[in-house]
């Protein structure tokens, strides 16, 4: 799994905001087994977050 997150963790830093069906199809195509799960670990870490209908990069944030 740990090359799946690497995949998707590339993915949206590249797309940083991107729709939930969108997100689940191209990381399919790019080889993640289980993009939802994938999806999950990259939320529980706070690097996306789930927006209304879509997943977003986390941004630093500035103090």
């Amino acid at each position: 799994m740990e090359k799946d997150l690497e995949i998707a963790e590339k993915y949206f830093r590249k797309y940083i905001s991107v729709g939930e069906i969108i997100a689940v199809r191209d990381l399919k195509a790019l080889g993640v087994k289980e993009p939802e799960k994938v999806i999950a670990e990259l939320m529980s870490k706070g690097i996306i977050e789930k927006g209304e209908g879509c997943f977003n990069l986390v941004r630093e944030k500035k103090h």
